[in-house]
């Protein structure tokens, strides 16, 4: 694992746990959460040879996992920024706590957001390497 480069994308995770936060996200968030796996998938694909979808794995599931951790820390600014956010939260079943439960989610999101990241980077590698192996044919 590529810790030092594990880190230097939770930044992506952190912005968008603010700007939500903030109510920035509205309606766009899951276009920022597309484009972040894409420049993730391109990064990690570049920088490392190998241990590509396990890094990326793990990229995605650090990223979402902040993204909760601030949203849960600063709950009722997100609630009053976010109110389709809060009508939601309503529907919990058996009064679970709504921080608990975006740490939770974030976790099971975290995890298959890391997944769609190594696969955006396998494809990434396997389109490089297909492009880097075509001969011009003149």
């Amino acid at each position: 694992m590529n810790w030092k480069l594990i880190f230097s994308l939770l930044p992506f995770g952190f912005v968008m746990g603010v700007a939500s936060v903030f109510g920035l996200t509205q309606g766009i968030e899951w276009l920022l959460w597309l484009i972040i796996a894409v420049v993730c998938a391109f990064v990690v694909s570049r920088r490392l040879q190998t241990k590509h979808f396990p890094t990326a794995l793990l990229v995605g599931f650090s990223m979402s996992l902040l993204n909760g951790v601030i949203q849960s820390a600063f709950f009722n600014t997100y609630l009053s920024n976010n109110t389709m956010a809060a009508q939601g939260f309503k529907q919990i079943p058996g009064g679970l706590d709504p921080r608990f439960f975006i740490l939770v989610s974030s976790l099971v999101i975290g995890i298959v957001y890391g997944a769609v990241i190594g696969l955006f980077t396998l494809l990434v590698r396997k389109f490089s390497k297909g492009v880097a192996n075509q001969s011009p044919t003149t």
